[in-house]
C-alpha cells in the first residue's frame, strides 16, 4: 500500500505542469522530450478520465520516464489508450496496485467484447503500471520481498542482453519459501540471473510435488529414496505433457545441486539421508537427451554465409551491422559481444589486432582473438562514435553497443533484436539455404560456425578451445565430429579396397601392415609403451613418459624427441611465411635481436622443410628410438 513517504515523492514531482490533468503534446513545455523530427499533433493527453485516486500515480509514472528518456510522447498517448476501462471498473480504487490483475483480464475481455474489439491481448500498460507501484511502495530489503529485481542486488550477474531481471518465488510453497531464498542468494553471485530464473522453476515444480504430498512439512528431513521415485514417475509424466526436449534434464540436474548444496550448507532443512542415495546419476541421465548429430548443430553454411555477406548493408537497422561482424568473425556468444567496452576491446600488437573482452559464461577475463585489420577498422569507426555521444548518465559501463534512450538506456540492444533483424533479412533478400527455404538465423550459430570453420581450416582442439573459451575438451569436441564425419568417410572411401604403396618400378603394391620396418613411416601400433607419442602443431612429441619436458607444447626444433612427417608441409610453410613477416616487422622497427632471432627460427624451420619435401621423416632419436624392431616385434619385447 501507498506510504506517507512515498506520497509526499508523487506530490513533490507534480508540481508545475505535470500537476495538469490535461497535457498538450505541442506546448513548449515538452520541447525537450520530443525528437528532432517531431510532425505537429493535435494530441493532448488527457487524464481527467481516470479514477481521481490513481490518476496521480498514473501521471507520476509516465512524467518520470519521460525525464529519464525512457518513453516517448507517442509512447504516453499509447499506454493511457485503456483509460475509458480504468474508470468503468475501478471508479474508486485507491491504488493500481489493489486491482487484481488476474480479475481485470477477465473484466478487460468482457470490456473489449462490449465495445465490438475482439483478438486484443491483455493490456501490456496494465500490467506494467501495476509491477512498477507494487515495487515502489514496497520498502523492504530486497530479498525479503517474495519478487526481486536483480538490478538492486549488489554482485548479481544479470543477464544484460535480456529484459527480464525480476525472480519470483511465489509459485515456492510458503513453508519452504525462505530457505529456498537462502539458497537462490547465494547462487546469484555464481550464475547467472536466467540461470537462478531456472532453479527457482525447477525447485519450485519439485516442492510443489512434495507440498502436495505431504501438506504438514516445513522442511526436507524425512525426504527418502521413494519420494524421490514417486517425484520421477510424476515429473516424466509432467515434462511430456509440456513438451519439453532438452530441458527436464537440465532443471533435474538444478534440483540435484540444490538437495547437495542445502546439505553441504549444513540447511536445517536439508535431508537426513545424503543427496546421493536420493538422486542418482542414473535417475538424471535417463532425461538427458540424445547425443547432438552434425544435423542438430545449428552452423551456417558457406552458401548462407555468402549471401549474408553480399546483403548485410541491407540490415535494418543498421546498427546491428557491427554486431553481426563481430559474431562471425569471434565466434563469441552475443552476450559477450555486448558486453564489449569502447575503452578496452581492441588491441593492436606488432602482430595485429585483437579483440578483447570477458567471457561471462566461463569467467574468463581480458579473453583476446585476432581480428583482420578491416573488422579493426569497423571497430575503431564504432569506438568513435560511441565515445563521442556517451556520457556517465547514458553509458556508465562504457559499452561499445549501448542503447542511449528509452527503457533500456545505459544497457546493451535485446540479443533477440539482432535475431529478429536477421531473419527480416532473410526474409526481405530471400537468403535460403540449400533446400531453397529461407533460412533461419540464431544468434549462436555463428559461434557453431566459427568453431567448425576453425577446426575444418586445421586449428589444433587445444587452440579452438582456448579461442573459444570452454571450459573444458568436452565442449569443443562437439565442433569436431562434423570434421570426424568428413574424414571418416574420405579415409573409408580411400582404404575400402585396402591400403597401397607405389613401389620403385611404378606398381601398386598392397601394404602388409605387420612387416612394415620404414624409416619414414611412423607405424603407431608399435609405438613403445614408455614413449608419450604427443601430437602437436608441428609434429609429434616421442619423449619417454618420465621425462619432464616444460616445452612439450611448443616445442624446440632441435630437440631429438621432436618427429614431424611430409603431413606437416603445410604447417611449416605456414609458420615460414608468418616468420618472414615477423623478420620484416622487427627491420622496420629497428628490432635487431628480435630479427636476428626469427631468422635463427627460421633456418630451423627451412631446414626441416627441405627434409620433408625430400619425402622422408625429421627425427632425430631416429626409428630406434620409438619403435620396436627386429626380433623385438617378433618377441613383443618393450624397453
Amino acid at each position: 500500500m501507498p506510504t506517507q513517504e512515498k506520497q509526499v515523492e508523487i506530490n513533490n514531482l507534480l508540481s508545475g505542469y505535470w500537476e495538469n490533468d490535461v497535457w498538450d503534446q505541442n506546448d513548449p513545455f515538452f520541447d525537450n522530450f520530443r525528437p528532432e523530427k517531431w510532425p505537429k499533433r493535435t494530441n493532448k493527453i488527457d487524464f481527467s478520465e481516470i479514477p481521481f485516486l490513481i490518476r496521480n500515480e498514473i501521471k507520476f509514472l509516465l512524467a518520470t520516464r519521460l525525464i529519464n528518456k525512457e518513453i516517448n510522447l507517442v509512447t504516453v498517448i499509447q499506454n493511457l489508450g485503456k483509460r475509458v476501462f480504468i474508470s468503468r471498473y475501478y471508479p474508486q480504487t485507491s491504488s493500481i496496485v489493489d486491482i487484481s490483475l488476474e480479475k481485470s483480464m477477465l473484466q478487460y475481455r468482457t470490456y473489449l467484447a462490449e465495445v465490438g474489439i475482439a483478438g486484443v491481448e491483455y493490456p501490456s500498460a496494465l500490467r506494467s503500471f501495476h509491477a512498477f507501484f507494487m515495487n515502489y511502495y514496497d520498502m523492504r530489503e530486497e530479498m525479503e520481498k517474495d519478487i526481486w529485481d536483480c538490478r538492486k542486488i549488489p554482485g548479481a550477474k544479470i543477464t544484460q542482453t535480456q529484459t527480464n531481471y525480476l525472480l519470483n518465488f511465489k509459485e515456492i510453497p510458503l513453508a519452504y519459501r525462505d530457505f529456498v531464498k537462502k539458497y537462490i542468494k547465494v547462487r546469484l553471485y555464481v550464475v547467472s540471473q536466467s540461470h537462478t530464473d531456472r532453479d527457482v522453476e525447477a525447485i519450485g515444480s519439485f516442492l510443489n510435488f512434495i507440498n502436495e504430498k505431504y501438506p504438514a512439512w516445513n522442511n526436507l528431513k524425512e525426504l527418502t529414496r521413494m519420494d524421490m521415485e514417486d517425484f520421477l514417475s510424476w515429473y516424466k509424466q509432467f515434462t511430456t505433457s509440456k513438451g519439453y526436449k532438452t530441458r527436464p534434464y537440465q532443471l533435474l540436474y538444478q534440483i540435484k545441486t540444490f538437495l547437495e548444496y542445502i546439505q553441504i550448507a549444513e540447511y536445517p532443512e536439508a535431508p537426513i539421508k545424503p543427496s546421493v542415495n536420493l538422486l542418482f546419476k542414473e535417475d538424471i541421465a535417463a532425461f538427458k537427451p540424445a547425443e547432438r548429430t552434425e544435423n542438430d548443430i545449428k552452423y551456417i553454411h558457406e552458401g548462407v554465409l555468402y549471401q549474408l555477406e553480399d546483403n548485410l548493408e541491407y540490415l535494418n537497422p543498421p546498427e546491428y551491422i557491427p554486431t553481426v561482424i563481430l559474431l562471425r568473425a569471434s565466434g563469441w556468444r552475443i552476450s559477450d559481444i555486448f558486453n564489449l567496452r569502447y575503452d578496452t576491446c581492441l588491441d593492436q600488437t606488432s602482430q595485429g589486432w585483437y579483440l578483447c573482452g570477458d567471457i561471462t559464461k566461463t569467467s574468463v577475463s581480458n579473453h583476446r582473438v585476432p581480428i583482420t585489420d578491416e573488422v579493426a577498422a569497423v571497430i575503431k569507426a564504432l569506438i568513435d562514435e560511441v565515445e563521442a555521444k556517451s556520457t556517465k548518465e547514458n553509458n556508465p559501463n562504457k559499452l561499445l553497443f549501448v542503447r542511449m534512450n528509452g527503457t533500456r538506456k545505459g544497457r546493451c540492444p535485446m540479443s533477440l533484436s539482432v535475431q529478429r533483424a536477421l531473419n527480416q533479412l532473410a526474409q526481405d533478400r530471400k537468403i535460403v539455404n540449400d533446400q531453397g527455404k529461407i533460412f533461419h538465423f540464431g544468434n549462436h550459430a555463428f559461434r557453431h560456425t566459427k568453431g567448425v570453420e576453425l577446426i575444418n581450416n586445421g586449428m589444433s582442439l587445444l587452440h579452438v578451445q582456448k579461442w573459444m573459451a570452454h571450459a573444458t575438451p568436452e565442449m569443443t569436441l562437439v565442433y569436431a565430429k562434423i570434421l570426424d564425419t568428413t574424414m571418416r568417410k574420405s579415409w573409408e572411401e580411400a582404404t575400402k579396397q585396402g591400403l597401397f604403396r607405389i613401389d620403385p618400378s611404378g606398381k601398386a603394391t598392397k601394404i602388409d601392415v605387420t612387416n612394415i620396418q620404414n624409416d619414414d613411416l611412423i607405424e603407431w601400433e608399435y609405438i613403445r609403451s614408455n614413449l608419450d607419442a604427443v601430437r602437436m602443431p608441428l609434429g609429434y612429441c616421442m619423449k619417454p613418459k618420465k621425462q619432464e619436458c616444460h616445452t612439450q607444447l611448443n616445442p624446440c626444433l632441435t630437440c631429438r624427441n621432436l618427429c614431424t612427417t611430409p603431413d606437416f608441409i603445410p604447417q611449416y610453410e605456414l609458420e615460414i611465411q608468418e616468420t618472414k613477416t615477423m623478420i620484416a616487422r622487427g627491420k622496420a622497427q629497428g628490432r635487431s635481436i628480435w630479427a636476428e632471432k626469427n631468422e635463427v627460427l627460421l633456418e630451423r624451420y627451412k631446414a626441416i622443410l627441405a627434409v620433408l619435401k625430400d619425402g622422408k621423416t625429421h627425427h632425430k632419436a631416429g626409428k630406434k628410438g620409438r619403435e620396436l624392431i627386429g626380433e623385438e616385434r617378433v618377441n613383443g619385447k618393450r624397453s
